[in-house]
């Protein structure tokens, strides 16, 4: 995370006894209780800024998005040269996808602090966010060269490469990212999809049992486990709607070729005399109504699109 360099100190309180407190509470996911110490250090220490951006970042793990938009609002206001306010609005804007105010924010962070990982790290993010591929590689690079963790930039690469279309590339760096780091929840969710998609069904499933394992709440890895227990994967439904889709371009030939087929099937139930009398009609009448039917289906659409 980004230092609180250059932002207003606490005055009245332990400094370094509260972050060790707010850590454990974060570390246990006691979001509602870290929240209550930051508002009592709040109450004694209204100008903190670090403790408003703290308070942001803990209400976006609370999903309340507004209150951190305007916590993080705030912490700028009282520490506008600092880049973790900066860091912090970020964040907290990339999440309310405000795209070009992230932006921003981010090149406001690494402009006040260009030596810290993690404001490259953002707006690596956000240029991730907007597809702009190059730009993302070139803040990751510029994190790497600050000692950003490998960890937290394997899945950008990845995401990046995945983006520009090079999907190999991309595959290659999931399995790396599993294979460094095992007990990474996301590493082994990106390295199932990447099995997914090329129809290792088995390995798939593996993986994301094993991601399941290590983040309960990881519903990327819940997703991926729906399809592996379904019969129809995503390769075959990829070539399943490409060859309807084929089908429904020929749409017209294709009812008429099976009216025609339902029609002759008609005539010659009656030559033969089998079926009865209604059998016959039922396939005569089938084979005349069916182009007509399409005809009036593409009218319809034709009408409906205007």
């Amino acid at each position: 995370m980004v230092h609180r360099t250059l932002i207003p100190r606490m005055s009245q309180l332990d400094e370094s006894l509260l972050s060790a407190r707010l850590g454990e509470l974060i570390a246990d996911a006691r979001f509602a209780e870290a929240l209550d110490l930051l508002d009592q250090c709040l109450a004694v220490t209204p100008g903190d800024a670090w403790l408003s951006g703290m308070r942001a970042l803990l209400l976006l793990e609370t999903h309340d998005c507004d209150g951190a938009l305007v916590a993080s609002e705030k912490a700028v206001r009282l520490a506008p040269t600092a880049a973790f306010a900066h860091w912090t609005r970020g964040v907290v804007l990339l999440r309310a996808n405000d795209l070009a105010a992230a932006l921003r924010a981010a090149q406001r962070a690494v402009a006040l602090d260009p030596e810290e990982a993690d404001t490259h790290v953002l707006l690596a993010r956000v240029h991730l966010q907007k597809a702009q591929w190059e730009s993302a590689r070139a803040a990751l690079a510029d994190a790497a060269v600050q000692g950003a963790d490998e960890e937290e930039l394997l899945p950008l690469r990845a995401a990046i490469a995945a983006g520009r279309g090079l999907d190999m590339r991309a595959g290659d760096t999931w399995r790396a990212f599993a294979r460094r780091y095992p007990a990474n929840a996301l590493a082994r969710t990106g390295h199932a999809w990447t099995l997914l998609e090329s129809g290792d069904i088995t390995g798939a499933r593996s993986e994301f049992e094993q991601a399941r394992e290590l983040d309960p709440t990881n519903a990327w890895a819940l997703e991926g486990l729906a399809v592996t227990r379904t019969r129809l994967h995503p390769i075959h439904r990829r070539y399943l709607s490409l060859a309807w889709g084929r089908l429904m371009a020929r749409r017209e030939e294709t009812m008429l070729i099976a009216g025609g087929l339902l029609a002759a099937a008609g005539v010659a139930l009656q030559a033969l005399g089998q079926g009865g009398e209604v059998a016959p009609l039922l396939a005569t009448v089938a084979g005349a109504v069916l182009p007509l039917l399409d005809a009036w289906r593409g009218d319809a659409v034709s009408l409906h699109t205007l």
